[in-house]
């Protein structure tokens, strides 16, 4: 093995146990992987800069600052007291169901799983209370319009045949 085969393995590896340890933001993570190649040289500037030409990549760019404006909005929902569980999931619930009608459901549940999970750990409440029911709102969200699932999107383009 080469010294770049082994370099990028570990690297991954290293990218891996930092994404499941979830003490960065996954897009640092990401972004300091590929920062790392570069300064290695296995990566040229030309070869990265390709990359983040590419129409996927700027959309998932886009998507990432979609979601760290949900994540900002979801905050400020979040009570940061004392509360019970029934006052927090009515604060919150309906602002997910909302947003899921105009994005994926499936996205939904993976940016605010993490958010609620962290949340409900520092008010020292269930997080457990909170993620099936997370869960149910965003397909009822989705259910809502066209775009907000999978489903409706396949059913779409099946009538449209």
């Amino acid at each position: 093995m080469t010294f770049e085969i082994i370099f990028v393995l570990l690297a991954l590896l290293g990218m891996v146990v930092a994404l499941a340890l979830d003490k960065m933001r996954p897009g640092m993570v990401l972004f300091s992987v590929v920062v790392l190649f570069l300064c290695a040289g296995i990566l040229t500037p030309k070869e990265m800069l390709e990359g983040f030409s590419n129409k996927g990549m700027i959309t998932v760019a886009m998507l990432f600052l979609v979601s760290e404006g949900i994540r900002q909005v979801i905050k400020k929902l979040l009570p940061q007291g004392k509360t019970t569980v029934f006052k927090a999931q009515l604060r919150m619930l309906p602002t997910i169901s909302f947003i899921s009608a105009f994005l994926n459901n499936t996205p939904v549940v993976v940016i605010f799983a993490p958010i609620i999970k962290r949340w409900a750990e520092s008010v020292k409440l269930p997080a457990t209370k909170f993620l099936i029911p997370l869960s149910y709102v965003t397909i009822l969200g989705g259910i809502c319009t066209l775009i907000g699932t999978s489903t409706n999107l396949v059913v779409h383009g099946m009538i449209l045949e």
